[in-house]
C-alpha cells in the first residue's frame, strides 16, 4: 500500500498583509497618539510570526529580530516624515509656543505651524535649524520685562519659543551673546546703556552665525529662541536660551556721517589705521555715525567693522584733484582728502572747506 505524500503548509500572507495595513494606518492617523508606536509593535511582532513559518526561529532569535525589527521601524519613521511630511509615530517630546507644536523624534523635529492643522508641517532634520514657523505669530517681549518677570513665572517660559528685543550685553562669538536688563545712561552715543547684574539672559545659536558680525555691545537685536532652564539664587539668576535664531536685520549701506566743526584747527589726529589706509581728522571735535535710531563714534563704528574706512568717502562723486593727484572728497559737512595711493596710505577727514594745502599727505 502506498504512503501518502506529506503536504506542504503554505505560508499564511494574511499576517504580513496586516502588519503592512497597520504600518499603513499609522501614518494615515497622523496624530500624536500613544497607540501609534505600538502598532508598530505589534505590525513587528507579525512580521516576526510571518517569518517564523519560513526560518522555524528561536526565540533568542525572534527577540534579537524585533530588537533589530523595531530599530529599523524607527528609521523607516524618519524617511516617511521627511519625505510625506507626516508627524512621528516615534515622538518623545513636544514642545507647544502658542499656536506651534514642536515634536522631536530621534534625528528629527517636525513643526507644526498651526496646532488646527496638520498640513504642510515643517521637518528640521537632526535639529540644525532654528524656528522655522511664522515669528510674527509670537508677541515680542522687551528683554527688561521679560528678565523682570522670567523668575516668578518660569512656568509660562520654560520649554517654549519666546521672542526678545533688547540690548546686548555681550558678545561671545557667532554662536552666543548675552542680555540684561538695561537703563538709559547720560551717555546716548554708542547707544551706550547701564546694564544690570542682577539676572542675565544667555543666548546660544543653533550654529555660528555670521550675521553677529553686524552686532557688537549696546545694539539692539531681536531673536527668538527656547528658554531650557534657569540657573542661580536671588540677585544672580542665568536664563539660558537655545536653538536660536536673530529675527531683526541691520543695514549697514544705509549711514549717514556728521561733524562738529573745531573753532581752531590744529594739526591732524589718526583715529584708525589697517594695513592699507592711515585715517586722520583735522579741525573736527566729533564725528557720529548714525544707522537708523543708533548714533556711535566714528572710531567705534570702524572697530566694530561696521564701517570700511573707503565707506566715508566712496558714495560722494563731488571729487577735486590736484596736481599729486591727490583727491578731495566734498559732500556738503564735511570733505574727504585722499592721497594719491602711490605716494601715501593717508586719508584725512576735515571740515567742508578744508583745502589740499591745510594738510600733509605722508
Amino acid at each position: 500500500m502506498a504512503k501518502k505524500k506529506t503536504q506542504k503548509k503554505k505560508p499564511n500572507y494574511i499576517l504580513l498583509i496586516i502588519a503592512l495595513i497597520i504600518i499603513l494606518t499609522i501614518y494615515l492617523i497622523n496624530r500624536l497618539l500613544f497607540i501609534r508606536p505600538l502598532m508598530w509593535v505589534v505590525a513587528v511582532i507579525l512580521i516576526i510570526i510571518f517569518l517564523n513559518q519560513f526560518f522555524k526561529l528561536s526565540k533568542k532569535s525572534a527577540l534579537t529580530l524585533g530588537i533589530l525589527f523595531i530599530f529599523v521601524s524607527i528609521v523607516l519613521d524618519g524617511i516617511i516624515v521627511t519625505v510625506f511630511k507626516r508627524i512621528p509615530a516615534y515622538t518623545y517630546n513636544v514642545v507647544s509656543s502658542g499656536k506651534v507644536n514642536i515634536y522631536y523624534s530621534p534625528g528629527l523635529r517636525v513643526w507644526q505651524c498651526n496646532e488646527n492643522s496638520y498640513k504642510n508641517v515643517v521637518v528640521d532634520q537632526f535639529y540644525n535649524k532654528g524656528y522655522m514657523c511664522d515669528a510674527n505669530d509670537i508677541v515680542t517681549i522687551e528683554v527688561n520685562s521679560f528678565l523682570n518677570s522670567v523668575v516668578e513665572n518660569y512656568d509660562d517660559y520654560g520649554n517654549k519659543y519666546v521672542k526678545i528685543s533688547g540690548k546686548i550685553s555681550k558678545k561671545n562669538s557667532q554662536t552666543s551673546i548675552e542680555m540684561r536688563p538695561y537703563i538709559e545712561g547720560e551717555i546716548k552715543v554708542n547707544g551706550y546703556v547701564e546694564f544690570s547684574d542682577s539676572i542675565v539672559l544667555k543666548i546660544f545659536f543653533e550654529k555660528a552665525d555670521p550675521e553677529l558680525d553686524n552686532y557688537d555691545v549696546y545694539d539692539d537685536i531681536t531673536v527668538i529662541g527656547l528658554v531650557k532652564n534657569l540657573e542661580g539664587k536671588t540677585g544672580n539668576y542665568i536664563i539660558y536660551m537655545d536653538n536660536a535664531r536673530i529675527l531683526s536685520t541691520t543695514n549697514l549701506t544705509d549711514f549717514s556721517i556728521s561733524v562738529t566743526p573745531e573753532d581752531k584747527c590744529g594739526n591732524k589726529n589718526l583715529l584708525a589705521a589697517n594695513d592699507q589706509n592711515r585715517l586722520y581728522s583735522y579741525c573736527l571735535s566729533e564725528i557720529f555715525v548714525s544707522y537708523e535710531d543708533t548714533t556711535s563714534e566714528l572710531v567705534d563704528t570702524i572697530s566694530s567693522n561696521k564701517l570700511d574706512i573707503q565707506d566715508i568717502y566712496s558714495r560722494y562723486n563731488k571729487i577735486e584733484t590736484d596736481s599729486d593727484n591727490n583727491k578731495m572728497y566734498r559732500t556738503g559737512t564735511y570733505s574727504v582728502l585722499v592721497c594719491n595711493p602711490s605716494n601715501s596710505k593717508d586719508i584725512i577727514i576735515g571740515k567742508k572747506n578744508m583745502k589740499f594745502t591745510d594738510v600733509t599727505c605722508e
